[in-house]
């Protein structure tokens, strides 16, 4: 259901979007407590059917009627782990080229896609995998399948010198960009520190500088033939289409494409340190930063879900503990995460806190290994487990109802095909996130987060030399061999006439005091959505008090007089709800995202948010001094000291939070 809710005149107005309820259901008294987890993942679901293509492509189809448009998933089993030595950042430099035009549809892979009103298109590389995807009009789906079929099997006589120059002096700037970041640098250290130089995961997917200088055209091409063949591929299709169809089209556009190689999956064992390593690097950073790092299973293996939620406990809850210790009541760091990163063969666990200014950054580590110890000695309490499970699972739900886009269907199906042969491995996921047990999580967190860890500090100071760009020669090409080959398919695919779009209705009313509800059902998934709206923006901030709506916003749920900050956040997480706030220049919101489930109780838990904010003092002087920490360190990323403007509003924040309650 959505909810949606406008404001005019000065006046609120709340606007609801959900799914189909019963009229029973909407007149019942809604249950006081939370949903069980196990009820939640139960309700999530995503209908397939697969088949495979004589050349070995694996196809997976869901029909969601919906809206007249087709996600399109295309996931190669090639990333950076596959890359040799000498071959560093070929998977994400072919990722560039593949968007560069094939044979038959030279040019910019995007713009056919733009003119037919294309969404979420963009592809991806990391240590796993390397994906395309994009949303088009149900009419344009024959084109959007000649396009990825043509890149998939015609790409190889559209790669020239010129092509391959160019795109290795994007990869290589994009590899600057990411490097002149604040803390840029960490990626490679903590990279190096975990694992052996020769280790599948070893290296970084971006690649080394030197090695896409040495890539020659022919060892560019031959890499494409060893991997990028229809039977190392998965194709899902996600939305206004059926199986017949999908399967008439595969066939189409993709059967014709010859087997290639198999991508042999190296081997990648989980490396353990021999002993506690330790090491500290420069950087023009505003903060000091310390991080703490493992390598631990995968996503394929139990122990990796139990990891999730050991991250969810100590640093990825808005309650969690390291949050709660460090930030709210010790006010030792500004921020600090948790995280486990899953991937196929193996995860990266890690830790990173942004240390206060003035505080010994040793404090800070000794306060880190403390709680650690404490976890994995007494493991979380049954209601942080189901914490984190509800508020994943809440996380999931949400995502699924876009077919398409970084999270949608078309993806989570994709992710479990390649990862896991098994489309509904995202299923197996949350059944056994919701099996979770304190018993189970302290278990692993034991076995896994009390080895050898690589720490690493950074400190502000000026960078140490590292491996950057240069420039790459000038290759002189007679000119024949910089002319592309003629593709030999036919013109692209036209686009048929494209479908109306039906809109639910919407019901109005208003509240006894005059706020203006707006409300629409939507039946994709068991989700509510709300929106409480205000005519009045940034523009409202008080001339010399800028920044003031933004620590106002900072501030809304940071407690109540019933409940403190910690209390607020946990009792959000039993819901699974997020509530946030936003604004425009003429608009304030809060919003609203929760299972349908739990929709009674979390709107209790927006209305107590709305109508009673604490802005109790040492709240608001922690909040300011996250502020504080949040600008200094925007002023020493590229974008912040490069655009005046942003500069310029953060220096003005920066004063009203230095005025003494003056916001």
């Amino acid at each position: 259901m959505a909810l949606k809710m406008t404001a005019l005149a000065g006046v609120a107005a709340i606007a609801l979007v959900s799914p189909a309820f019963g009229q029973g259901q909407r007149t019942a008294t809604p249950a006081a407590k939370p949903a069980p987890v196990a009820d939640l993942v139960k309700s999530v679901d995503i209908p397939y059917q697969q088949f495979t293509l004589k050349n070995g492509l694996r196809v997976v189809v869901h029909t969601d009627r919906k809206a007249p448009v087709v996600a399109v998933s295309v996931w190669y089993n090639v990333g950076s782990k596959f890359e040799p030595k000498g071959k560093t950042g070929f998977a994400h430099l072919f990722e560039h080229l593949m968007f560069n035009g094939s044979e038959n549809a030279p040019g910019d892979f995007f713009e056919p896609l733009k003119q037919v009103g294309a969404t979420d298109f963009n592809g991806t590389t990391y240590f796993d995998r390397t994906n395309y995807f994009e949303t088009v009009p149900t009419a344009a789906l024959d084109r959007a399948l000649f396009l990825e079929s043509d890149r998939m099997g015609y790409l190889t006589g559209a790669i020239t010198q010129g092509v391959l120059d160019e795109q290795r002096g994007v990869v290589q700037n994009e590899k600057r960009q990411g490097d002149n970041q604040p803390y840029g640098l960490t990626q490679y250290k903590i990279t190096e520190g975990l694992f052996p130089a020769d280790h599948p995961y070893g290296h970084t997917t971006i690649g080394s500088m030197a090695d896409l200088d040495a890539a020659s055209l022919q060892t560019v091409k031959d890499w494409f033939k060893d991997h990028y063949g229809p039977n190392n591929a998965v194709l899902v299709l996600a939305g206004d289409v059926d199986a017949a169809t999908a399967k008439r089209l595969a066939e189409k556009y993709f059967g014709g494409i010859p087997k290639g190689p198999e991508s042999i999956v190296p081997p990648a064992p989980i490396p353990t340190l021999p002993a506690p390593v330790s090491e500290t690097i420069k950087d023009r950073v505003a903060a000091v930063m310390v991080s703490r790092n493992w390598v631990v299973p995968g996503l394929n293996d139990k122990d990796g879900t139990a990891l999730d939620v050991a991250a969810g406990v100590l640093g990825g809850l808005a309650s969690s503990r390291f949050d709660t210790a460090l930030v709210k009541k010790e006010k030792l760091v500004v921020s600090i995460s948790a995280y486990n990163r899953s991937f196929s063969q193996l995860g990266m666990f890690g830790i990173r806190a942004i240390v206060r200014q003035g505080v010994d950054p040793a404090l800070v580590s000794k306060r880190i290994d403390e709680i650690m110890a404490d976890f994995i000695k007494n493991g979380p309490t049954a209601d942080e487990v189901s914490r984190v499970a509800t508020t994943t699972a809440a996380s999931t739900m949400e995502g699924l109802e876009s077919v398409g886009g970084f999270g949608g269907k078309a993806v989570t199906l994709a992710e479990g095909a390649l990862y896991s042969n098994d489309p509904g491995f995202y299923k197996k996921q949350l059944l056994q996130l919701a099996a979770e047990t304190p018993a189970s999580v302290k278990a692993a967190a034991a076995k896994w987060l009390s080895r050898p860890a690589y720490s690493l500090t950074v400190v502000p100071g000026p960078r140490d030399a590292y491996a950057n760009a240069v420039v790459p020669p000038k290759v002189d090409v007679p000119p024949a061999a910089d002319v592309p080959f003629k593709g030999t398919r036919g013109p692209l695919p036209g686009v048929g006439t494209v479908a109306g779009l039906s809109f639910p209705a919407v019901q109005r009313t208003r509240l006894a005091n005059g706020i203006e509800l707006v409300y629409a059902q939507r039946t994709a998934v068991p989700v509510t959505q709300a929106v409480l709206s205000f005519d009045a923006g940034v523009a409202a901030d008080v001339p010399g008090k800028l920044g003031t709506q933004q620590l106002t916003l900072s501030m809304m749920d940071e407690g109540t007089p019933t409940r403190d900050s910690v209390a607020l956040a946990e009792a959000k997480e039993r819901l699974g709800a997020e509530i946030g706030t936003g604004a425009s220049n003429d608009r304030t919101f809060l919003s609203l995202q929760v299972p349908s489930a739990n929709l009674a109780p979390a709107v209790d838990l927006l209305a107590d948010i709305a109508q009673n904010p604490a802005f109790a003092d040492a709240e608001v002087a922690r909040v300011k001094n996250q502020q504080l920490a949040q600008i200094a360190q925007e002023l020493t990323s590229p974008q912040g000291a490069g655009d005046a403007r942003p500069a310029a509003a953060a220096r003005a924040e920066l004063a009203l939070c230095q005025g003494a309650g003056q916001w």
